[in-house]
């Protein structure tokens, strides 16, 4: 069963740094991503593959001199930013959803997705950025498959921690008892 606890974070001002431009380099990976797939369908009427040709724009760009800047950044994060492009566009032509829209900077909160990361009696440790304090007040149970780090308008920061345990799903009930 999968369990999910949200804790609250307490970065020093360099982790702070560090997270608001982890937040600015999967926005900004996410809106290249939409508009790459935007720009090519319009022009030329090709639909682009994630894993086969904007993944591997990732690891090209971080070598450029203009972009490199992306690799002081988690990648796989960046990566998650890049599907997640590609999962709005399937649910728009799928109509689930409406046409995939830019992110802003200034949107109501900030947030990134992350899985290679360690959680401690009261720290977090996400990838390329020394361990966060936290305030986790309940056990962690079970192994930590992801966590997914946000920042609210009030500028507090949380991390979402989902583990999963080896415990199953409960079956709904099908009968209410009367007492």
């Amino acid at each position: 069963m999968l369990i999910a606890t949200k804790v609250r974070l307490y970065p020093t001002s360099e982790q702070r740094r560090f997270i608001n431009g982890q937040f600015g380099a999967v926005r900004f990976c996410y809106n290249k991503a939409v508009a790459l797939k935007r720009d090519l369908y319009r022009k030329k009427g090709i639909s682009l593959s994630v894993n086969k040709e904007i993944k591997p724009l990732l690891s090209v760009a971080k070598k450029s001199r203009k972009y490199r800047w992306l690799s002081q950044y988690d990648s796989i994060s960046l990566q998650e930013a890049v599907r997640h492009a590609d999962t709005a566009y399937k649910r728009f032509f799928k109509k689930e959803a409406r046409f995939p829209q830019f992110k802003s900077k200034r949107n109501r909160q900030s947030s990134y997705h992350c899985t290679s990361l360690s959680v401690g009696k009261d720290f977090i440790k996400i990838p390329k950025c020394e361990p966060i304090k936290a305030v986790i007040h309940r056990q962690i149970q079970g192994k930590v498959k992801s966590i997914t780090v946000s920042r609210d308008r009030v500028g507090d920061y949380f991390a979402s921690i989902l583990s999963e345990t080896p415990e199953k799903v409960p079956d709904k009930p099908t009968e209410v008892e009367e007492s």
